[in-house]
């Protein structure tokens, strides 16, 4: 679903004509419409109320301040691997040269503001050249502003590359076979007026179209379960929303009240044939002290999707929770209620641990496709100055599940049940990051033509990096996760790698990395081992 998170460089969290309070100091923090009768220390994260739709900043109204950037870049790689496909009884070498042109441009004016991150990966293979090709890598996004203070045009798009049977670590398939790979590309317009009826609330009616492909290269030959059943085939639909959200503003003083009504029709391949999802809400948000707050939301959803068994639901929605506020960058959201035909929890937590540690958490299910899904995270994401995509609640890095390849792709409607939690500490030279994430899905519409099994993979890694000089970084990586998925059946996979990072010149950096991949599976006794060499040059004008 269609929604407006803020744009990289921005401060301001609500929709507010100019002028209007909202920077995060003053006389109270503006937060999705609703102004605190207190101060804050700072700017206020998103993502607190109104559950998909978040508050749009107003650009500067100043046309001297920010500006365009453009930097194109060049990289070259070189990689050789001892056994391609991961295979213990299959081994083949192989070695691969990839040139990547990129191109990074950044906005921050009166009418544009947005980020976009490009860089295409062409693959050459030396043995198998029939495997060459075109992987698309980018992110994106843009908000124009049209009319100040009213029209806005919000622009998005993401791609990724994924192995289609999973079973791969999520940074360690880079030497996978390209007829296991889906490229999955998605996009989505939407125009929006925006109009404040002074202190009282703030109306926001706009219309999203959304693109999204799914497509598995090699004519599919990878997406079959060990007994010959298709699990996944190409996907695509478009879809037409259309939403309306109002929201309270400070007048309400510790009351904040938001109203939504959004409806999605896809046109599209599969389950989402004819599907449609509409949801009309009211939540609420009390302020009980400075740093405890209640929430309730009350409303009714109808959602249809076609495969084998149909799945319709029409039926009352709601949800409790609270919100912990320790700071403007610490806090702890938790819900609990019925969305999608079942009840389940949600929860989205941040917090600074100190002046050198950063926690992060999230648990969440949600009814959806692996189509859908790409299109929901251009919503649920915004993007740092470099492109990457950080999630809009917590702040934290975003794993794109289109761009990971430790679980299989399938074509089914599924429920996904997702959490993961990473703790990072920043010693200036030393960085530490250990992350953990599981995630299970259940099918629950089948796409015609396909099979569909249960999925789920718990996995951890450790992260350090470790400045040698002010030009030379050594990054160490370590991973074990455990998996299920319908290629492969239950098995698990060890990676360890080292990395080397140097700026060999001004705009000039040079990469040498080297992972060994481990797998154990149901498909073959033993353990197939893979070890990858990896040399890169990238050049920044």
């Amino acid at each position: 679903m269609a929604q407006v998170p803020p744009l990289p460089g921005t401060t301001v969290p609500s929709i507010a004509p100019s002028g209007a309070t909202g920077t995060g100091t003053g006389t109270g923090t503006q937060e999705g419409g609703y102004v605190a009768p207190w101060p804050a220390a700072g700017p206020v994260r998103l993502g607190d109320i109104g559950f998909p739709y978040n508050a749009v900043a107003v650009p500067q109204e100043d046309p001297s301040v920010g500006g365009w950037s453009i930097t194109p870049s060049l990289g070259l790689q070189f990689l050789g691997t001892d056994n391609l496909y991961q295979s213990r009884s299959n081994r083949e070498a192989e070695f691969i040269t990839t040139l990547t042109p990129g191109v990074l441009v950044t906005v921050d004016t009166a009418r544009f503001q947005g980020v976009v991150n490009y860089e295409p990966d062409l693959r050459l293979y030396a043995s198998d050249s029939g495997q060459s090709g075109i992987d698309h890598q980018f992110n994106g996004q843009m908000l124009v502003t049209v009319v100040p203070s009213t029209f806005f045009l919000d622009l998005r798009g993401s791609g990724g590359v994924q192995a289609a049977n999973g079973g791969y670590a999520a940074a360690g398939d880079s030497s996978n076979s390209r007829g296991n790979q889906v490229q999955t590309t998605s996009f989505q317009v939407s125009p929006y007026l925006v109009h404040r009826f002074g202190g009282l609330m703030t109306l926001q009616v706009g219309y999203a179209f959304q693109s999204v492909t799914q497509n598995l290269s090699d004519n599919g030959s990878a997406a079959f379960t060990p007994t010959g059943q298709r699990y996944f085939s190409d996907q695509d639909f478009t879809a037409n929303e259309f939403y309306a959200v109002a929201r309270s503003g400070e007048d309400l003083g510790r009351l904040a009240l938001e109203g939504r009504a959004i409806s999605t029709d896809y046109d599209g391949t599969g389950v989402l044939e004819n599907a449609y999802r509409r949801i009309a809400a009211v939540e609420a948000r009390y302020a009980v002290t400075r740093f405890v707050s209640v929430l309730g939301e009350v409303g009714y959803e109808q959602q249809r999707y076609s495969g084998v068994p149909p799945f319709e639901i029409s039926e009352p929605v709601w949800s409790v929770g609270s919100k912990l506020t320790f700071s403007p960058e610490s806090s702890i959201t938790a819900r609990y209620g019925r969305h999608d035909g079942f009840d389940s929890a949600r929860v989205d937590a941040a917090l600074s641990l100190g002046g050198r540690t950063r926690l992060y958490a999230n648990y969440s299910e949600r009814l959806t496709t692996a189509a859908q899904r790409s299109a929901d995270l251009l919503n649920t994401t915004t993007l740092d100055e470099l492109g990457n995509p950080v999630d809009t609640a917590t702040g934290a890095p975003s794993v794109l599940p289109f761009a990971n390849s430790f679980l299989g792709v399938q074509s089914s409607l599924m429920r996904v049940r997702s959490a993961s939690a990473s703790v990072s500490q920043d010693w200036g030279r030393d960085i530490l990051t250990l992350t953990l994430l599981r995630e299970e899905r259940k099918p629950v519409s089948t796409d015609i033509g396909t099979v569909a099994s249960r999925q789920s993979g718990t996995s951890g890694s450790l992260t350090w990096s470790h400045g040698l000089t002010p030009a030379t970084t050594a990054i160490g990586y370590l991973q074990y996760g455990t998996f299920e998925t319908p290629a492969r059946g239950s098995g698990n996979v060890f990676t360890v790698g080292a990395t080397l990072v140097t700026q060999l010149a001004p705009g000039l950096v040079g990469t040498l990395q080297f992972i060994t991949n481990s797998r154990a599976d149901d498909v073959e006794s033993g353990r197939a081992l893979q070890n990858t060499i990896i040399a890169g040059l990238r050049q920044t004008f």
